[in-house]
């Protein structure tokens, strides 16, 4: 429930406000005007009309600054999640570079040796390409959600296989 008071505090503040100004406004009329005796509720339609207007108003500012403050904290939790995202791509592109250069010493040894096994370097030819293609499209994924990170590293179907 303290969530829900959270989320609607300016629309909360303004309600309060709002009736602050009424009764303020009815004690203005009452103590500096002078009326006969103090109406909550104006008997005069056009004081009625604008005091409803002005709470109306201040009501329909904070119902807006609430709306308008909700977008701005989901925009701000996007942002800190692509901030996120970009950082964990980044160090991993990291780790996984150094892991690739690293590699290519065992495929350096395995060149140098007649008797290794051609097909094996040229499926270790294909497991650093592939693992290169993913880190790619990883790190060009624009719309930043678990679908679409699934979907960038998700196996292809290979018609050749």
């Amino acid at each position: 429930m303290n969530i829900h008071i959270k989320e609607k505090k300016y629309s909360i503040a303004t309600i309060i406000i709002a009736l602050v100004f009424w009764f303020f406004d009815t004690s203005i009329h009452y103590f500096v005007y002078g009326e006969p005796h103090l109406e909550i509720i104006p008997e005069d339609f056009n004081e009625l009309w604008m005091r409803s207007v002005i709470v109306i108003l201040i009501i329909f500012f904070g119902i807006y600054a609430d709306l308008s403050a909700k977008k701005l904290l989901e925009k701000e939790k996007e942002l800190e999640a692509t901030r996120i995202y970009n950082s964990m791509i980044f160090a991993n592109h990291h780790i996984l570079n150094n892991l690739l250069n690293k590699m290519q010493l065992f495929k350096m040894e395995a060149l140098r040796s007649n008797d290794f096994d051609q097909e094996i370097i040229e499926l270790y030819d294909r497991v650093i390409d592939e693992a290169s293609d993913l880190i790619k499209q990883l790190s060009t994924i624009n719309n930043i959600s678990d679908e679409n990170i699934l979907a960038s590293i998700a196996p292809k179907s290979n018609d050749n296989e």
